[in-house]
């Protein structure tokens, strides 16, 4: 299981499940084929939604409610199910379009059929692995069964790449009974906001010589965007920083003081506003992009993936919540007041898959901050490594590293060669110089780590 997967789907319940009133008033049945727990699955998922879950495989084991006697078979009786899922399945199916008309025919009229698997990838047998498809599989299996195929998109998340058919048997005679997409946190992972007490003083402190807020208003300054966003605006107090047409992601905002007009604020996740809204109506070209969403690789990754996208060359990204200042404050599940998760693995990946990023990190207060130059929208190398290298990330459950804990290498943000840096960005913009100043950049870096700076 890759956690791409997991994610089409929280996507395809929020769009075709959630917002759709002919399944509000009942408690739904649900039909998981190959629902064998294999580094995960999608049940933790359906469960947030208080469904009658049923998971079927080929073999017992967690996650599988009920063994088949035949893999083209399913033992349940016509117009069962409200929906019938089945990934990361087909590909290991010698015969998929016989498993695909059995979840046909044991969905209800007015049902859901989902099915997810990979378009690529490495060969992966459990036991054969025989197929990988495309988007017009999609349509072809829809006309095999004679349904409709009501949604389909492949995913960009590497390798595997992921196609996502949705389906339905019947089309709703009334086309007021679908909403618009059900962007509530419902499905989504929750923030881990609350914390234990009485954790250990060695535990809950920060370190830094700036202020991060204080370090942003300071680059806000330097480098006058003409666009700015961020992802995570809680209280509000890094959106109002900006002097400038901005763009605040948050699915739960707390504002302490009213919007500045030209700010517009989406109160919805990261994923959802990249998956479901119109975010090319919302967005400009990114001059400055501020990064502290949920302190999990998987999602400060993706964010910056998702941003790079709207950025250029001369784009700036400020990554918060590098530094745990202790190991607890480190570990994915919080622990304590301070917390950065596992934030601090974005630098090893920079490192080894994207080394034509310029990196900075900052001593800044509390939990540092990583200062990202030399954005490239074009270059897919994370994207085709995603899910390889989240599962990487999460395989690693060591400590952050003495180098990360005690921030053995990094710039002071009052170091003079960090405005000098900002500065080259924002002349860069006036003669549209960003490429030839990024490389004078590099080469003005290089070998600067580690750096001091004198006693005030």
């Amino acid at each position: 299981m890759h956690i791409s997967s997991l994610e089409n789907l929280r996507t395809c319940l929020k769009k075709h499940v959630a917002p759709d009133q002919r399944f509000q008033n009942r408690r739904l049945s649900v039909l998981d084929i190959g629902s064998a727990d294999i580094n995960g699955s999608y049940r933790p998922i359906f469960d947030l939604m208080n469904v009658d879950y049923k998971g079927v495989d080929l073999v017992a084991g967690p996650g599988v409610d009920h063994v088949l006697d035949n893999p083209n078979s399913l033992p349940f009786e016509d117009s069962r199910f409200d929906i019938t899922f089945s990934g990361q399945t087909f590909e290991h199916a010698d015969f998929f379009w016989k498993i695909f008309e059995e979840m046909t025919r044991v969905t209800r009229p007015d049902g859901l059929i989902v099915v997810i698997t990979p378009s690529s990838g490495p060969v992966h047998r459990y036991p054969v692995d025989c197929y990988r498809f495309n988007l017009d599989s999609m349509d072809a299996l829809a006309q095999l069964a004679g349904v409709h195929l009501v949604d389909a998109w492949r995913s960009d998340f590497g390798p595997w790449c992921d196609v996502v058919g949705v389906f339905r048997k019947d089309l709703p005679s009334n086309p007021n009974l679908l909403g618009p997409p059900d962007l509530s946190l419902k499905l989504a992972q929750p923030a881990q906001n609350s914390f234990p007490d009485g954790v250990p003083d060695e535990v809950e402190h920060g370190s830094g010589t700036q202020d991060c807020y204080e370090f942003l208003s300071c680059v806000q300054q330097i480098i006058e965007p003409r666009f700015y966003t961020e992802i995570g605006v809680e209280y509000g107090k890094s959106l109002q920083l900006a002097d400038c047409p901005a763009l605040g992601i948050d699915p739960a905002p707390q504002l302490k003081a009213p919007l500045d007009p030209r700010h517009k604020l989406c109160q919805t996740t990261s994923d959802d506003f990249f998956w479901l809204t119109d975010r090319h109506a919302l967005m400009q070209p990114i001059d400055l992009c501020y990064i502290d969403g949920m302190h999990q690789i998987e999602f400060v990754l993706r964010d910056f993936m998702y941003m790079e996208r709207h950025c250029h060359s001369g784009s700036v990204v400020i990554i918060d919540d590098i530094y745990p200042t202790h190991p607890i404050q480190g570990e994915r599940i919080r622990r304590s007041r301070f917390w950065t998760g596992d934030v601090w693995k974005i630098v090893t990946i920079f490192r080894n898959v994207r080394p034509d990023l310029i990196l900075m990190p900052l001593d800044t207060s509390p939990t540092g901050s990583l200062l990202v130059l030399g954005l490239d929208p074009t270059n897919n190398a994370l994207w085709e490594k995603y899910d390889l290298l989240i599962e990487w990330s999460l395989r690693d459950s060591s400590d952050a590293p003495e180098e990360v804990v005690h921030r053995t290498k990094k710039f002071d943000p009052r170091d003079p060669v960090v405005e000098k840096v900002l500065k080259m960005i924002r002349l860069s913009r006036d003669d549209a110089s960003e490429s030839s100043a990024i490389a004078r950049i590099s080469d003005l870096l290089t070998g600067s780590l580690p750096r001091m700076l004198a006693p005030t």
